[in-house]
């Protein structure tokens, strides 16, 4: 049975976001519907509100960091409850019968629909899978979850998936929304800290975030003293950067992992990975059960984004200021505030 919602839609790659009301499809038996109450604003969001990959079908309703409540379960949903406290992240829903959706790795299932390819958190209401779910620790800040279902399971993901130790040496490229995220999951791991900002500001907070210690991106002087250095290095930034540089930072066997999408074609020496078996690697997000554990992991230790928060009504203003980089750390959009 169908039902209405509302939500802000973009109309075009250009105009602001305006509420409009429309019809959720029928709920399928594997399904649930979650009424929202806060949503996160991711730089994603904007890249398909502009028709960044030449996918986006207008209006547009985006969001795929969300956090609710569940207010209708599907015949064949058994583990989650009405009126449990879940989260979304940026699948809504798999297969379930590929071999990866079978061994625990939906997000690499072939046939997984992202939670915006219909409408997506920046809504009232939304039905997706019940696999899509996630349960959330009822000792975690609740309003502070949202960025977490995009950003920490990006940071959380390649830790678990590379087996990082603690005594892992880690650089962060960029202290943004993803960066001062990866910082904090970093720290609480274990791991030696070292961010990298081409922001001065940001060098002290990378500090309260837990880095051990701040470098300038683009200070070539002082990041020789890092030669051969670090075990691992996260890069979140879009912005060109002198890769064999890079590269030069690993000790042998050490990785270079993308956590974002680089704005142009990356080139490298091939011999700076033949030499000193170094990798280069990428990854987004995860699987529903990883999701789990790196909530549960956030929980036990305390991490918390840095969060701006704004009542749904103020989306074009969150929007504008996150494209002007304004946003400390994350942004938060919440129907009550």
């Amino acid at each position: 049975m169908s039902s209405s919602a509302k939500g802000y839609a973009a109309s075009s790659s250009t105009d602001a976001l305006t509420l409009i009301k429309f019809r959720l499809k029928d709920l399928l038996p594997d399904e649930v519907e979650v009424a929202i109450d806060h949503c996160g604003l991711c730089g994603t969001d904007l890249s398909y509100i502009k028709d960044k990959f030449q996918i986006t079908e207008y209006p547009f309703i985006g969001g795929h960091e969300i956090v609710g409540r569940v207010v209708k379960l599907g015949s064949n949903v058994t583990d989650l409850s009405l009126d449990q406290k879940v989260g979304i992240g940026f699948y809504r829903g798999f297969c379930n019968s590929c071999s990866f959706c079978n061994s625990g790795n939906e997000n690499l299932c072939s046939s997984k629909e992202s939670t915006i390819a219909s409408h997506g958190g920046f809504s009232d209401k939304i039905r997706v899978q019940g696999k899509a779910c996630i349960k959330i620790p009822d000792t975690m800040n609740y309003k502070n979850v949202s960025p977490l279902l995009c950003a920490g399971i990006t940071v959380y993901s390649p830790l678990v998936e590379y087996n990082v130790s603690q005594s892992s040496k880690v650089a962060v490229i960029g202290i943004g929304g993803l960066g001062h995220i990866a910082v904090m999951f970093l720290k609480k791991w274990g791991c030696e800290v070292t961010a990298f900002t081409s922001t001065e500001s940001k060098k002290a907070d990378a500090l309260h975030f837990g880095a051990d210690r701040a470098i300038g991106t683009y200070d070539t002087d002082q990041k020789t003293h890092y030669n051969e250095y670090f075990d691992l290095i996260f890069n979140t930034i879009e912005e060109d950067l002198n890769w064999n540089e890079l590269l030069n930072l690993l000790k042998p066997n050490g990785r270079l992992h993308f956590l974002g999408l680089p704005r142009n074609k990356i080139s490298f020496d091939i011999i700076n990975l033949l030499r000193f078996q170094k990798t280069i690697s990428a990854s987004i997000v995860g699987s529903p059960s990883r999701i789990s554990n790196m909530l549960n992991f956030a929980s036990k230790n305390g991490i918390s984004p840095e969060t701006e928060h704004f009542h749904f009504s103020d989306i074009n203003k969150a929007i504008s200021r996150l494209k002007d980089g304004k946003i400390r750390y994350r942004a938060v959009l919440s129907w009550n505030t």
